[in-house]
């Protein structure tokens, strides 16, 4: 007998895999109402068919201390709820046969060991040690992560669901979410096959099927579903149950202990979505996908060399199941803001049983505050662009991340799978001129000149080319495409409501460029953008790229009902940068405008003619240069183009390493790495850009850090070594003791060494202790002599850009 639904609650979660299950179990245990419906029975779909993987160590600091939550609830859930879960805390071994595969590897303990992580590199004949079946050929070394292991899929989710129910959650299975109901805008319940249900908050948990799911509703979620292998073996003499997980990426595998056998599992180079006609099969439960062996024949040939107690071992079962993968890898977390009070927890990227536990614990969290309780900027779903969903480009997308998961993690790599999506106007004329582009929200957007992007953890053949483009912008004349998102704010109220979002004070005559911030109530920084006043009631609002879809978001869903609109407007226009000291004299002759800096001062904008095209321009700078940035209507960009570069003596052009490297020697934060939702300006060293006589959000959390003082802050470094790279994430040391990480590095050609910026703890003393301190960084297992600065490395004075 079916079950009576309840008449509300506070949260329903749509979707019983591990990471509804896991969603609704930390709602549960903080004392929430919860509903969980699951289409047919939990674990079914992805859950149950993971090999169960886990590890410590993930991409970003919080994605990692995630993980480690996730391990160490596995350890303590089978005692909470009776329910065994499968988990073996095992560690695990990743053997690697080429000298780049060990440069990686080794910058991975560094980061490890920066996050609080054990690993270390170990020799392969200890690695054999550890792994008896194990074949060393071809291996240049080993390394050696204690704290990962793996766990048993379905028992670890059912566990989840015990642990739940334990605390007052109710789940139903069988019973299929219709439609999520809506009332005056925002979420009011599920329509399920059983009847409806009131609710505050919905959770699109729904994995492979959440793309169908969010575009039904209006919420676009670009993930898809790809063939996933693996295969078990025959039991084989020597596998034992204490054998830990080995990884041997150069040849696309892992190994896993399975009962006495072996699970043999790859992410193959190769990698094919599935893509059934008519899209997911309404009766998929517990299926399996047509097994492709010939597919695998590659890849077993290599593990039959490597594991060679194979040679004489049967394979009792090839498997192919789906797996739902994301166009940049990362999964989708956070609130879906085109139906407020819908969230999303989806993607994850043949993860889920890894990160399952710790982002339901995460979106929990986010759900009661109504905010980060920590940085997610990193899968945060507000970063999705909603028109980047075509099934064709995620398919292909979703292919390629998997096809990447075990391949060579280059510093310099850039994604090519469904390319050239969106172009500035003269793209074709850059790409003539030898531009290699790299995405960025599908926008294509120049990276380097005349000079072909090879990979390597050293000094590449393309780095002359670099250095040339970076001296160009600080000793002469450059010109950039530079992409932005841009929105128009415009009402009778747009100034009081630019004066409650932003930090500096929005009260300024038209013809003004304003650099601020807009913070959440907690004075983290949501967006990092220029705003331009066009006139009394209509302001622009310019964002990078890589942000565009954060602050549209951040604008449509904090502006108030005034009367007040927003509109995204960022096809309209293209930007050309000119930077350097020759800016004014070439422009100069290209306008009849005064561009004197009495005329024409740092910070504002006025309309000219470059050529016979109207043009806004600004001055303002993102490399520390004096310039100008050309806002040009797009139908007249490519003229203006075309006029830069018929001159005798045009500019270099130059790409977004040159741009990276020259904003980090001038201490320029960039939103997404340096800075962040959960990053507040007083650790992040922006305090200038706030009018504390102004009423904005987040204010009193700003005076209240600044009052109490900074426990950390951003901080400038140079390595002492020129010949060492820095590619972000190091950990940071002083006295010998790790501090911090970098969260953004390149080469300082100017300063003639490799530079980031980084948070570091600050010692009993404040900020003021950073001079002087014993500053080392971690580069590839060697600690190297570092210098820290408050200030800029590079015109810590501003003088070169407001000359």
């Amino acid at each position: 007998m079916a079950r009576e639904l309840p008449s509300e609650v506070q949260v329903a979660v749509i979707g019983g895999g591990i990471v509804g299950c896991a969603t609704a179990y930390h709602l549960a245990r903080a004392g929430w109402s919860v509903a969980l419906f699951e289409r047919k029975k939990l674990t079914s779909g992805t859950t149950w068919h993971a090999a169960g993987l886990v590890s410590e160590t993930q991409g970003v600091p919080v994605m990692s201390a995630l993980a480690r939550y996730g391990l160490d609830l596995m350890e303590r859930l089978e005692e909470e709820t009776g329910q065994p879960t499968g988990f073996r805390r095992n560690g695990s071994i990743t053997l690697a046969l080429t000298e780049a595969r060990i440069e990686e590897l080794r910058r991975k303990v560094d980061y490890a060991h920066g996050c609080g992580i054990r690993a270390e590199e170990i020799a392969a004949t200890e690695a054999k040690d550890r792994w008896p079946l194990l074949s060393t050929h071809g291996a240049r070394g080993a390394f050696w992560f204690p704290g990962d292991g793996y766990t048993n899929p379905i028992d670890t989710t059912m566990a989840l669901a015990k642990g739940a129910r334990l605390h007052g959650a109710q789940i139903f299975e069988d019973n299929r979410v219709e439609r999520i109901v809506t009332e005056k805008g925002r979420v009011a319940g599920v329509e399920t096959s059983a009847g409806f249900v009131r609710a505050a908050h919905v959770v699109n948990a729904t994995g492979m099927w959440a793309r169908e799911f969010g575009l039904s509703h209006g919420t676009p979620i670009p993930l898809h579903y790809t063939n996933h292998y693996y295969v078990v073996t025959d039991p084989i003499d020597g596998v034992t149950g204490d054998l830990p997980v080995l990884r041997v990426m150069d040849e696309y595998t892992y190994y896993k202990e399975d009962a006495g056998k072996l699970l043999i599992g790859c992410s193959e180079p190769n990698a094919t979505p599935w893509q059934p006609a008519g899209g997911l099969p309404e009766h998929f439960e517990f299926d399996e996908l047509p097994c492709n062996e010939e597919h695998l024949f590659p890849i077993l040939e290599a593990a039959a060399e490597r594991i060679p107690a194979l040679a004489s071992t049967g394979i009792r079962k090839f498997f192919n199941g789906p797996e739902s993968f994301t166009p940049d890898g990362k999964y989708y977390l956070g609130p879906m803001t085109e139906v407020p009070g819908l969230w999303v927890a989806a993607g994850f990227n043949s993860t889920g049983i890894q990160n399952g536990p710790g982002a339901g614990k995460a979106l929990a969290e986010w759900i009661m505050a109504g905010r980060m309780t920590m940085d997610l900027t990193d899968v945060d779903a507000r970063r999705i662009h909603p028109r980047l969903n075509a099934p064709g480009l995620v398919a292909a997308k979703a292919a390629e991340t998997l096809s990447l998961a075990y391949a060579m993690h280059w510093p310099y790599h850039r994604r090519e799978a469904a390319r050239g999506l969106r172009r500035t106007p003269y793209y074709a004329q850059l790409k003539a001129a030898g531009a290699e582009f790299a995405p960025a929200n599908g926008w294509e957007r120049p990276l380097i000149y005349g000079a072909e992007i090879t990979d390597g953890f050293d000094r590449q053949p393309w780095f002359d080319a670099w250095k040339a483009e970076h001296e160009a912008l600080r000793g002469g004349i450059g010109m950039i495409d530079l992409t932005f998102g841009r929105f128009l704010v415009d009402g009778p109220a747009a100034e009081a409501e630019m004066q409650r979002l932003c930090g500096a004070n929005m009260e300024v005559t038209p013809g003004t460029l304003v650099y601020t911030h807009m913070f959440n109530e907690a004075g983290g920084i949501e967006a990092d953008v220029t705003v331009a006043r066009l006139g009394d009631r209509r302001f622009l609002i310019m964002a990078s790229a890589g942000a565009e879809p954060q602050v549209e978001r951040w604008l449509t869903t904090r502006l108030g009902d005034g009367g007040t609109s927003v509109v995204n407007v960022t096809a309209s226009e293209a930007t050309l940068a000119v930077m350097g000291p020759r800016a004014r004299d070439f422009l100069s002759r290209l306008t009849d405008a005064d561009l004197s800096d009495a005329a024409f001062p740092f910070g504002t904008f006025r309309e000219i003619f470059v050529g016979n095209a109207p043009v806004r321009a600004q001055r303002i700078t993102y490399v520390g240069e004096l310039g100008w940035e050309l806002h040009i209507p797009s139908d007249f960009a490519q003229h203006v183009y075309e006029t830069v570069m018929a001159e005798e003596l045009p500019p270099q052009l130059c790409g977004g390493m040159a741009v990276d490297s020259c904003r980090i020697e001038k201490g320029f934060r960039h939103w997404g790495h340096d800075i962040g939702p959960h990053d507040t300006p007083v650790e992040a060293g922006l305090t200038f850009a706030c009018d504390f006589e102004t009423d904005f959000t987040g204010k009193a959390a700003i005076l209240a850090r600044r009052a109490e003082g900074a426990k950390s802050r951003l901080l400038s470094f140079r390595l002492a070594d020129p010949e060492m790279l820095l590619f972000g994430k190091e950990p940071v040391l002083r006295d010998g003791q790790i501090v911090g990480r970098l969260t953004s590095a390149s080469y300082g050609w100017t300063v003639g060494g490799a530079i980031g910026m980084g948070y570091v703890a600050l010692p009993e003393g404040g900020v003021g202790a950073a001079d002087g301190a014993d500053y080392t960084i971690m580069v590839a297992g060697r600690p190297v002599k570092a210098t820290a600065n408050l200030r800029p490395l590079y015109d810590p004075g501003n003088a070169r850009m407001k000359g």
